[in-house]
C-alpha cells in the first residue's frame, strides 16, 4: 500500500493495522501520561501547511528496543486516525527514527503518539505560520528605547550618548534595545527595519489577524530615528550606543536621562564598512516606502543614505560586499540612475569570485560556498589559504545578494551566472550537507582541517564542519537560530522564484521549513524557541523586562564535542536563552517570503 492510500484509510480499518504486528505496539495517550523533562519527539510545535514544506516526525532512540510505528490522530474527531512507520536513520546528532507524512493535507488539529510517549499537540492548516507574525513584530515595541512602554518600562535612556574618542554628547536618542539588555547596536538593529519592510512587501495585501501596514511602518520609522543619528558628519556610520568602554558589559545599565551626568552611556564611533552598506540598504528602503505618503521624510532618508554611499569606496570582506550589492540595488529601485545598475553589476561579479566554484582542499563533494578569499596562513612559511565564509548572523547575504541582482536586472549580461551561482551554492552545499542529520539543518560553518581544539566532523578531503559555534576559538558563541533562519530566508527566497517552474521550487521550501522548525521545537530538546508559541519554552535570558511575547532566543549551541546543549534549568544563560534582534528579523523576512508560495 502506498503512502497516500495509507493516509486516506478510513478511521474503522486502523485499529487493526494496531495489531497483529512486530514491535511495540502504539498506544493513545491516558489521563495518567506524565509529559516527559526532554522528549524523544522531535515536532515542529506549529505544525505544518497543508500543501507546502514536508512534514517531518523525528524520534530520538533511547533504547534498544525502539517502537517501529507512530500513531497520527485528530484530537477534535475520534474519526480520524492512522499508523505509519518508522525508519531507522542514522546520521549526524545522534540515531534516529524519522517519518514521512507530507501527503496528510486534511486540515485539523493533531498529536502523534509513539510507545507511551505523545507530541505537541499541532495544526495543519494553511496560516500555521502567518497567524505567529503579529507576536514578533509586537516583540520590537517592547524593545524601544527612548519612549515610555507602557507596561513594559518608563520612557528611557533620552541621555544617550557621548562618544567614546572625544566625550561630546551627541543625541542618539532612540531605537531598539537590541537583546535581553539596553545596548543599541547598529548592524543587527538595522536588520529589525530591513526585515519589516521586506514584511510589507511580502504580504503586501494584508488579512484580518495580520500586522498592519501602519503598525509596521510605524515601527520601522521609531528605529529609523536612531540610525539616522548614527551618522557623522563624513557620512559614515558608528558602530553602536552603549556596547561598554573597552568591549565590556560597563554600559548595560538604566540612566537618569539627564544629560552629563556620570550614567550617560558612549557612542562606539568606530566605522566598518558592513555598517554603512548595511544603512544605505536600509535608508533607500525606506525612501521607497514612504515616498508616497511622507515625501518630505523619504527625500531626507536617501539623501542620508547617499552620503554614506559616497562615502566608502565598497569594498572589503565578502560580507561587506554584499550588503553593498544589496545597497547598489536598492538606490537604483529609488532613483532608477544607471550608475548604481552599473555598480551592483560590479559588486556582483566581485561577489561571484569569491564563491568557491571549484572543489578546493583536496576534495570533490562539497563546491558552491563562499569563501573570504585568500588569507594568510597561521604558518608564516606556508602559502596563503583560500578559506570557507563564516558569519552565524550573514551567512545566507551573499547568495541572497546575487538574487536581488537576478530579480532586478532582467536584461544583464550575468543574470543567468547570478541565478547559477545560488543554485550551486543550495544544490551542491547546503542542501546535500543537511541531508547529514535526520533534523534537515543546515552546519554553522566549513573549516579548513582543526583551527581549534575541539571537535571538527570530517567531510571530505580537508574540509571539516561543525554544526555549531566553536567554542574554543574565543569566548563569543551561542545558538544558532539566526545562521538556520537567515539560509531559510535563501531558501525561501529562490523557492518563490522557481515557483512556476515545475515541483522546481518544492527542494528549497522544504529546506526552508526544516530551519525554522528547528527554531520552533523540531530539536532534540522538542523546546520552541519563541515566547508565547509552543511548548517547554526555556526562560529567556532577558535581564530588564523579562519575557517578550515573539522574542525568539539564541537557540540551541554546542559544547566542544560538537553535540547539542540548552539551558533548560533556569540558569539564565546567554549564549543559548538570550533574545536578540536577528533571530526575530529572520524570522519575519523568511516565513512573510515563504507565504508567497501558494
Amino acid at each position: 500500500m502506498d503512502r497516500r492510500s495509507f493516509f486516506m484509510l478510513p478511521a474503522a480499518a486502523v485499529p487493526a493495522l494496531l495489531t497483529g504486528q512486530a514491535g511495540p505496539a502504539v498506544q493513545d495517550p491516558v489521563e495518567k501520561d506524565v509529559p516527559r523533562t526532554t522528549p524523544t519527539i522531535a515536532l515542529n510545535h506549529l505544525g505544518f501547511r497543508p500543501g507546502v514544506g514536508r512534514k517531518m516526525l523525528v524520534v530520538r532512540m533511547t533504547s534498544a528496543n525502539p517502537p517501529d510505528r507512530f500513531l497520527l490522530r485528530d484530537i477534535g474527531s475520534s474519526n480520524f486516525r492512522f499508523i505509519g512507520d518508522l525508519t531507522s536513520t542514522r546520521g549526524d546528532l545522534g540515531p534516529c527514527l524519522t517519518a514521512d507524512f507530507t501527503d496528510l493535507r486534511r486540515e485539523a488539529i493533531y498529536q502523534i503518539n509513539v510507545g507511551d510517549e505523545h507530541s505537541v499537540p499541532f495544526f495543519i492548516r494553511e496560516d500555521v505560520w502567518r497567524r505567529t507574525l503579529p507576536k514578533p513584530v509586537g516583540y520590537y515595541r517592547y524593545q524601544r528605547c527612548g519612549v515610555d512602554v507602557p507596561g513594559v518600562h518608563p520612557i528611557c535612556h533620552l541621555d544617550d550618548a557621548r562618544r567614546r574618542d572625544n566625550g561630546e554628547h551627541v543625541n542618539v536618542v532612540g531605537g531598539w534595545h537590541d537583546a535581553g539588555d539596553l545596548r543599541k547596536w547598529m548592524d543587527v538593529t538595522m536588520l529589525n527595519a530591513i526585515a519589516l519592510l521586506n514584511l510589507v512587501h511580502n504580504i503586501a495585501n494584508p488579512r484580518p489577524g495580520d500586522p498592519t501596514h501602519e503598525q509596521v511602518l510605524d515601527e520601522v520609522w521609531h528605529g529609523n530615528r536612531y540610525f539616522l543619528k548614527m551618522q557623522d558628519t563624513d557620512g559614515k556610520i558608528w558602530h553602536d550606543t552603549a556596547g561598554g568602554v573597552n568591549g565590556d558589559n560597563s554600559d548595560n545599565h538604566w540612566t537618569d536621562n539627564i544629560v552629563g551626568t556620570p550614567d550617560d552611556r558612549y557612542i562606539n564611533t568606530r566605522k566598518i564598512e558592513e555598517m554603512g552598506a548595511t544603512f544605505v540598504t536600509l535608508q533607500a528602503l525606506v525612501n521607497q516606502r514612504f515616498a508616497a505618503s511622507d515625501s518630505a521624510y523619504a527625500r531626507l532618508c536617501l539623501r542620508a543614505g547617499l552620503r554614506a554611499w559616497n562615502a566608502s569606496a565598497r569594498q572589503g570582506s565578502t560580507l561587506a560586499l554584499a550588503w553593498w550589492t544589496l545597497a547598489a540595488c536598492e538606490l537604483y529601485r529609488a532613483t532608477f540612475q544607471t550608475e548604481y545598475r552599473n555598480e551592483a553589476i560590479r559588486l556582483g561579479r566581485d561577489l561571484m569570485a569569491r564563491q568557491a566554484t571549484a572543489f578546493l582542499a583536496d576534495q570533490r563533494e562539497i563546491r558552491g560556498y563562499w569563501t573570504e578569499g585568500k588569507q594568510p596562513s597561521e604558518d608564516p612559511s606556508a602559502p596563503p589559504q583560500v578559506r570557507p565564509y563564516f558569519n552565524v548572523v550573514f551567512p545566507a547575504m551573499p547568495a541572497y545578494a546575487l538574487l536581488e541582482l537576478h530579480e532586478l536586472f532582467r536584461d544583464a549580461p550575468d543574470r543567468t551566472r547570478w541565478n547559477d551561482a545560488v543554485r550551486m551554492h543550495l544544490d551542491e552545499y547546503l542542501i546535500p550537507i543537511s541531508q547529514r542529520n535526520p533534523y534537515g539543518i543546515i552546519p554553522s560553518g566549513l573549516f579548513v582541517g582543526q583551527p581549534t581544539p575541539e571537535t571538527y566532523r570530517p567531510l571530505a578531503g580537508q574540509l571539516t564542519y561543525r554544526y555549531f559555534m566553536p567554542v574554543r576559538k574565543q569566548f563569543w558563541w551561542q545558538g544558532i537560530n539566526s545562521h538556520l533562519e537567515s539560509c531559510a530566508l535563501l531558501a525561501a527566497r529562490f523557492a518563490v522564484l522557481e515557483k512556476n517552474a515545475p515541483g522546481a521550487g518544492k527542494q528549497y521550501a522544504d529546506l526552508a521549513y526544516r530551519q525554522l522548525e528547528w527554531v520552533m521545537g523540531a530539536n532534540p530538546f522538542g523546546a520552541c524557541m519563541m515566547t508565547g508559541e509552543g511548548m517547554r519554552n526555556p526562560y529567556p535570558h532577558s535581564r530588564f523586562v523579562g519575557l517578550i511575547p515573539g522574542g525568539i532566543m539564541n537557540g540551541i549551541a554546542g559544547n566542544a564535542e560538537d553535540q547539542p546543549v540548552l539551558d533548560e534549568a533556569y540558569a539564565i544563560d546567554w549564549r543559548t536563552n538570550e533574545y536578540w534582534s536577528p533571530h526575530v528579523a529572520y524570522y519575519l523576512w523568511s516565513v512573510s517570503t515563504l507565504e508567497m508560495l501558494a
